[in-house]
């Protein structure tokens, strides 16, 4: 009898402990921020909201974003944008960033045009963060034709 609840004993301490075990490692897991990586930015992004540059007006700001994340490798990717600078400015070009971490440190080229006056170059960089995988929030400075540009966009997809 005694060998018998010994045995009994040492099988439900064993049980107990890979239990415990995995009770442990899903806890780790659910704990565990999750990886983000550029390949998880590919893909098209739009602007949710615009928030103002260092003048306080979007007078001096882009709005409506549209990034389109195409190539991915490793921590870097590139892609195309557009959006409307200065009120009138249409901007399109191009962009590429290197992500550490949750940040992305990015800058984009583009050509601007306005009804009336030749195409201009249009220089912007930042550093953006990624909130979550489907928002994020990037501040912005600049230059075009029609002077400074800064801002903050968020974005989603």
């Amino acid at each position: 009898m005694r060998r018998m609840v010994f045995v009994f004993l040492t099988i439900a301490a064993a049980a107990s402990s890979a239990a415990c075990s995995d009770l442990l490692n899903k806890i780790t897991d659910l704990t565990k921020p999750t990886e983000t990586t550029t390949q998880t930015l590919a893909g098209n992004w739009s602007t949710v909201q615009s928030l103002a540059g260092s003048s306080g007006s979007l007078q001096d700001a882009c709005v409506n974003f549209k990034w389109n994340v195409t190539q991915t490798s490793g921590t870097s990717g590139s892609g195309t944008f557009s959006a409307t600078c200065v009120g009138s400015l249409e901007v399109a070009g191009s962009a590429s960033g290197t992500l550490t971490g949750s940040v992305v440190d990015w800058s984009a080229n583009a050509t601007g045009t306005v009804t009336g006056q030749p195409p201009c170059a249009i220089v912007l960089a930042g550093t953006a963060t990624l909130e979550n995988n489907n928002r994020i929030r990037i501040p912005y400075a600049g230059t075009t034709c029609l002077g400074p540009v800064s801002g903050t966009e968020i974005i989603s997809r």
